[in-house]
């Protein structure tokens, strides 16, 4: 298109997609009418009984703190301390200024803990999976990718010089005839989510590591929601099914049961070599506050030190689960930290939310796109320091909540449906 009275051509708003964004709008509808689900401000720490900005004090299930502590002692005066010695920021990437000691000794410890040569500490657990996905492969290589991984995954896989293809949630079958279909002498990676973060889900690890081995692909398992949580020494759910020796590497986010932020690839000393040497987020990011990192530092050495954390959680994650299914609103199948009760459509997922809310339970709101139309969910998740009578009333709560908004077909579906087990993204 030409403007003459202008004599230069008239472009296309390339900012458009964000300003005509129909989500935002949405979004912003949804704070104009008081029921948005999105960014609930808090007042305190992520603790069972949460302080909540309006003043109120909530049973918290929307939270990733699962081994509870984010505000214990132990961690928070390592994050103290740290910040005494080396002040607020790292003020440079790690191979310029910004690596500490306590950077130096966290890598060792988690490689330790796994029981890999070698860790690669990063910035976020999003960028532990950008530097590993986006520096393998070549092109002709091919990355496979579950189809209701973490977004971070699709992306991470996308910026490598390979080819990303999807292959069916949690379908052995489908990975199979794509790993089949490969060129034989093309490299070939599978990624997958250890626990998948919206509904709970574990991947059938054992079974995808043993197509990894005949087909002679690598396999990347993002243990985000895993660690801390799974397996006899709470190292994912690759540990749970018995193949962590057979994962070539494991990224883990310290947002969930280590309590601070940050990322790490846990990998072998060559591998880790080569992603310090290219990976952007290792080499053009800021190093990890020294705070960060000794609060991640502490925490690990508490799910070590103290087993009986991770019991507690499964104990809890066990019983919420046992209320919402006496209660009438049955959760999706799964075994760790994440628990998912079906809503439905967006408006009933909104609506169930903020009953929850009002009758004081905090829970996470999941609608498209973060799951397919039309398969909303509350996301709740346990933490070792609930209480039983805290996770009692608080799923007696959510299932009132749900069963007050529940279509009829949701109503007579139960948690172990086939469609239930396969809707969530």
């Amino acid at each position: 298109m030409f403007d003459a009275a202008r004599s230069v051509p008239t472009r296309r708003d390339p900012f458009a997609p964000l300003l005509e964004s129909t989500r935002a709008e949405m979004m912003r509808r949804h704070v104009r009418e008081g029921m948005a689900t999105h960014s609930v401000p808090t007042a305190g720490a992520p603790q069972p009984l949460t302080v909540f900005d309006d003043g109120r004090t909530r049973i918290n299930l929307g939270t990733n703190n699962y081994l509870g502590l984010a505000g214990d002692p132990q961690v928070v005066e390592a994050a103290v301390a740290a910040l005494r010695q080396y002040g607020t920021s790292s003020a440079g990437s790690r191979i310029l200024n910004g690596t500490t000691r306590l950077h130096l000794t966290l890598e060792r410890e988690l490689a330790e803990h796994h029981g890999t040569e070698d860790a690669v500490l990063t910035s976020a657990g999003v960028n532990a999976n950008v530097a590993v996905l986006s520096t393998i492969g070549a092109p002709g290589d091919v990355l496979l990718v579950d189809a209701h991984a973490h977004a971070s995954l699709h992306a991470a896989a996308a910026a490598s010089r390979g080819t990303v293809l999807r292959f069916t949630h949690n379908s052995v079958a489908s990975l199979e005839r794509r790993l089949g279909r490969l060129d034989p002498e093309a490299g070939a990676v599978v990624v997958v989510d250890g626990v998948y973060s919206m509904s709970g889900e574990s991947a059938p690890l054992a079974a995808i590591a043993g197509l990894c081995g005949r087909f002679s692909a690598r396999l990347v398992v993002d243990e985000a929601h895993g660690l801390g949580v799974l397996g006899a020494n709470g190292r994912g759910a690759a540990e749970a099914a018995g193949v962590l020796d057979r994962v070539d590497a494991v990224t883990v986010a310290f947002s969930k049961s280590l309590a601070s932020v940050g990322g790490a690839v846990l990998t072998s000393r060559a591998v880790a070599d080569g992603i310090r040497a290219s990976a952007m987020p290792y080499i053009f990011s800021a190093a990890n506050a020294p705070a960060e990192v000794a609060a991640a530092l502490a925490a690990l050495r508490v799910l070590r030190r103290e087993p009986e954390r991770m019991q507690r959680l499964r104990d809890n994650g066990d019983l919420l689960r046992r209320v919402l299914s006496e209660c009438g609103a049955p959760p999706l199948p799964g075994k760790g930290a994440v628990i998912a009760v079906r809503t439905g459509e967006d408006e009933a997922t909104r609506s169930a939310w903020a009953a929850a809310h009002e009758a004081g339970v905090y829970t996470n709101a999941v609608s498209y796109p973060a799951v397919p139309r039309g398969h909303g969910v509350l996301r709740l998740a346990v933490m070792a320091t609930h209480t039983e009578e805290q996770l009692r009333r608080a799923g007696e709560l959510v299932a009132a909540a749900v069963r007050g908004v529940r279509s009829p077909e949701l109503a007579g579906a139960t948690a172990g449906s086939a469609m239930a087990g396969s809707a969530m993204a």
